[in-house]
Formats: structure tokens, sequence, C-alpha cells
């Protein structure tokens, strides 16, 4: 689409009636026009006779040779000074990479997406920085190089990632993890200095509807556990099952208790240290009686060093337990209750039992006490008692 110069003066600051201006000037000479600021240079505002009334925010500079053209966002939904702050951040950033860069400024505008993925990969996710970066190494080959890799980050837009997220086959909760997985790439690529903002600045995460926390029942839970005693006595997976009850009794995570050493055990107090928690800080939790038997029993046959569940024939911890898991349901006539709903059924009867809802975040290890609130509604006991003795009141 040709544009034409604007008829204000070169000097003029764009304000609300320069703005009004150009669009009736679009819209009366059937052409776009462009109108310039002379606060900031660089920012510029498109009318379109095709939107009466609305107009373009962009920022169009020279730096080092390199023409730059951004799209900022839309007029009146953006307003002036919010489209000043954001084309200031643009303009500031490419001049401080290209200072930082030189002469390899212009490779670097060059660059596609599929290289600066791959160099996130190196310098953040090989680096076992975060906790996830197995995990965002899968999404990053599964799904981001196939799908944007070509792109040139330089022209990837808002839209470019909308689509990527519409298109994925996957439930609100997992796109939003994409998102998140696609904003830390962008915001390591500015500190870096590969780009100078984020097309998926501005995107929000999708509503996520929470699912049903599922928790055993007292029979359920009696029928489970006397599957996994029987097990445990003639089967050959003595470690994972000794796994499977130790959650049951702790409601703590799977990855975390499975990276539980004996050296971390503090036997005289009955209290374990995590290590390998989900936000990477230390945490020490006390266990039950019926828990710190099990890891005496532990103790007995492994010694004081190592893995309080070691894996067969190897030195890394046992495997994840899932399919152990399914089988122990059928096996006791429940459904198929998965790891995780363990803990809900743990931080069930904590609730049931009467701890109140800071103890049960501390043993949980929540990070917030939000968070613990949505087991409150998994006890349909609880509220019965509650209801009970509020209708106590009343002859019988």
């Amino acid at each position: 689409m040709k544009l034409y110069p604007s008829t204000k003066k070169a000097n003029q600051p764009l304000t609300k009636s320069v703005i009004a201006e150009s669009c009736a000037r679009a819209l009366h000479e059937g052409r776009s026009v462009e109108s310039s600021d002379s606060k900031l240079t660089g920012l510029k505002i498109i009318a379109s006779p095709a939107s009466p009334g609305e107009a373009t925010f962009i920022v169009r500079k020279s730096i080092c040779g390199e023409n730059i053209y951004k799209r900022i966002g839309r007029y009146p939904e953006l307003s002036i000074a919010e489209a000043r702050e954001i084309a200031s951040e643009i303009i500031t950033d490419l001049e401080e990479s290209a200072k930082k860069h030189g002469k390899d400024y212009r490779k670097i505008k060059k660059m596609d997406f599929n290289r600066l993925l791959k160099k996130y990969g190196e310098e953040v996710l090989n680096k076992g920085i975060k906790r996830s970066a197995r995990t965002d190494l899968s999404k990053i080959h599964k799904y981001l190089l196939p799908r944007l890799g070509d792109k040139k980050i330089a022209d990837m837009t808002e839209a470019d990632i909308v689509a990527y997220l519409h298109d994925l086959d996957l439930k609100p909760a997992t796109r939003n993890r994409h998102l998140a997985l696609i904003k830390a790439v962008f915001t390591w690529a500015i500190r870096m200095g590969y780009t100078s903002c984020s097309p998926a600045r501005y995107i929000k995460a999708l509503p996520e509807v929470t699912s049903d926390r599922r928790a055993m029942d007292d029979s359920q839970l009696q029928q489970w556990m006397e599957v996994c005693e029987r097990w445990r006595n003639g089967k050959p997976d003595h470690e994972a099952l000794a796994l499977l009850m130790f959650l049951a009794l702790t409601g703590l995570r799977l990855g975390e208790t499975r990276h539980l050493r004996l050296e971390d055990v503090d036997w005289s107090r009955k209290v374990i240290t995590l290590r390998h928690t989900k936000n990477g800080k230390l945490r020490r939790v006390p266990v039950c009686d019926k828990a710190f038997v099990l890891l005496t029993e532990q103790r007995q046959h492994l010694g004081d060093e190592g893995w309080v569940f070691p894996g067969k024939g190897t030195d890394n911890p046992v495997a994840e337990p899932r399919r152990l898991q399914k089988r122990l349901c059928e096996a006791a006539g429940i459904p198929p209750f998965t790891i995780h709903e363990m803990r809900h059924t743990f931080a069930t009867k904590l609730i049931e039992s009467g701890a109140d809802i800071h103890t049960v975040k501390d043993l949980l290890g929540h990070s917030t006490i939000k968070v613990t609130s949505l087991y409150l509604h998994s006890s349909p006991a609880r509220y019965h008692e509650a209801v009970n003795r509020a209708m106590n009141v009343f002859p019988a």
C-alpha cells in the first residue's frame, strides 16, 4: 500500500487532533496517510480509509544502515503516551543492540527463530538452570522448530504466535506452558541483544479449567495399601512399591521424593530434607510414624548412604512407577487414581482430620495459600460436618 507524506509540520508532536485530522484526510482522499511524532524520532502513525477513526502506531527508523519497521498497536486502544513509551523501549533496545554487536548487528537482525531456539537450548536449558529444561527442550523440538523455526525473529508478529497456539490440539493449560516458553525465549533474546521486543509480550494466557481433584475414600485407600503390602513381599518392584507407599503417607511430589537420599533423613527428629523441589529451594518436612517405619526398613537393607528408593542396576533413583500405580488400582478393584491424586488424597485426609490450612500448605510445599485452598473443596465430609454442627440448634 502506497504511503503519502503528511501535510503536518515536521516538528509537530502527535496529538489526538493530529491523528483525527490524519484519519479524516485518509478517508477524504481514499489513501493511507502517515504522520510522524516530533517528540520521538521514529514513532509514526498510519491512518487508513479502511478503518475510519482508527490508526496504527509504528516504529520506522534506520539503525546502523538497517531500516527497522515495527508495528506497535492500534489507536485509540493504545494511547499516544503508551505508544511513545513502547516505541522508546524498542528504539533504545535496537540502538543498544547495534552498539553491543557492532559489525555483527546485521547478521543478528537476520537471525531466524530456529537459530534462536538452538542458542536458548544450548545456553540456558542444557545448563540445567530451569528445572523443567527437559520438558522445554521437548516442546522446542516437537512443536516450535517445525512450525515457527524458519521465521526471522525480526519479522515475527503477535499473529504468528497466536496462530501457533491456536493450532495446537492441546488443553488450555498445556498451551499456556507453550506461551510461557515462547515468552521466556524472547525475554532472554532481548537480554542478549538478539532482538528488541517480544511478539508475545501482550498475549494473555488462556483461561484454565480446574479439573476435579479426585481423592480416595478410606475404603479405597485401605484396599490400595493392602495390595501394596502384599506385592511388596513377593514382587520384584520392591523399591517402586515402597516409593508409592511413602507418597501416600506423605503427600509429597513424585519428583522430589524420587531424589530423596538416605543422608537427607534426620533419624532422631523424623524429618527429611528435600533438595529436588519444584522451586529449587530446600524444604524440611516431618513425616508420620508409618512413613518413618518405611524409611527405617529402607535403611536396613540399603545402608546409610545413597538413594532412599534406588533404581535397579543403575546409579539413578527408581523410575517413575506410573504403570505400576495403574496395575495396583486394578488389583485393588478401585478406579485408576494417578500418583498426583495420591497427593490430593493426603491433603484431603489432613483437612478432614482438622489440620489448619497453613499446616497443609507447609506439608505440601505450596508457594501460596491460594493453591492450598483448592483442596478445601475436595473434602465433602468437612462440609457435612460443618452443616450438621450448624443445624444442631434445631430439635431432632
